[in-house]
């Protein structure tokens, strides 16, 4: 019997806002959500399952929260959990925070809990009740885990493997791979949330092989002699990313190949809702950009679909196979 692979996309579904300016505690605009039910048209029509993982600022505006609830009334399709620390209540006393106090799990505790119970507020008055979650800037952490459990979210998607990076407090996931993980919040019950990665991993066959070559060959002597860029050059080795906006994206047919063999049981596509406006995100000025990108999904989704091995799925779906498997 064919193992299959199943599949969806993930959108981290937020405001739009410069990267590189700092994380802001200031009003936000989300002027891109009304661009979703486009894309999501798209989506559909190759058959693709897609996952609005959706911040307090998305939700907190009228006319993007009316986009959300219309799009959760769609099949194959799930609202789940985003938290940007720097913009969810209860905000700092500053105008901006710093890099280590975007990343939620630095905070003390009953800040975490404050800004989930303030975002989880907002989905619930929204009509939605959501089981899967993913950290901004990819944080999470084991008493993150167990209180979303008790809320009634089990399910992970904060993990980029074989990553960190230079920001103070950042996650470090060098040590993981595509595999998920169930990881048990109650030892008393046995109850579990299931970690689902990012679909981020390389060219290698053995991908934990590859990416530890991948992370000596990013230390500072490394860096220095340029050695991801030469293996990359080479064609030996390289990264690799299931990002429709991400320059990493740009190998997704190999990767995609190379994802055939090895019969992972699912992978995640993802993207960035601001990415929907021009300048909404680094990775797209133009309208023309934005194209680009829509015509890179379409085309992308609609080769997975020819796959009979490739099955769509949200990742709460995919999650609840993991679990029959497991008992």
């Amino acid at each position: 019997m064919t193992r299959l692979i199943r599949y969806c996309v993930t959108v981290d579904t937020e405001e739009e806002w410069d990267w590189g300016s700092g994380y802001s505690t200031g009003p936000t605009s989300v002027r891109n959500i009304e661009r979703l039910p486009v894309f999501h048209g798209l989506c559909e029509n190759a058959g693709a399952a897609v996952v609005y993982f959706t911040t307090h600022s998305v939700l907190a505006h009228d006319e993007s929260r009316a986009v959300m609830q219309s799009l959760a009334r769609r099949p194959r399709t799930e609202i789940g959990l985003h938290v940007h620390s720097w913009n969810t209540p209860p905000l700092a006393e500053t105008r901006e925070v710093c890099a280590r106090e975007s990343f939620l799990d630095k905070l003390p505790w009953d800040e975490q809990q404050a800004k989930l119970d303030a975002t989880l507020d907002l989905f619930n008055d929204a009509g939605f009740q959501p089981t899967s979650y993913r950290g901004g800037r990819y944080c999470t952490s084991l008493p993150i885990q167990q209180y979303l459990h008790r809320r009634g979210l089990w399910v992970d998607c904060s993990i980029l493997p074989g990553n960190t990076w230079s920001d103070e407090g950042a996650p470090d996931y060098r040590d993981r791979d595509l595999s998920p993980r169930r990881v048990v919040v109650d030892a008393a019950s046995g109850a579990a949330t299931w970690e689902l990665p990012l679909t981020f991993g390389n060219t290698f066959t053995n991908q934990a092989a590859g990416m530890r070559w991948l992370n000596r060959a990013d230390t500072k002597l490394g860096r220095a002699m340029h050695l991801t860029g030469i293996l990359d050059r080479l064609n030996i080795l390289s990264k690799c990313w299931l990002n429709f906006e991400n320059p990493l994206g740009q190998r997704m047919p190999r990767f995609l190949n190379l994802l055939r063999k090895l019969r992972p049981p699912f992978v995640s596509f993802t993207l960035h809702s601001s990415s929907l406006l021009p300048g909404g995100s680094p990775y797209n000025r133009t309208e023309h950009d934005v194209q680009h990108m829509l015509d890179r999904i379409t085309e992308i989704l609609n080769l997975v679909r020819s796959w009979p091995e490739f099955q769509p799925a949200t990742v709460t779906e995919i999650a609840e196979h993991l679990e029959a498997q497991y008992r």
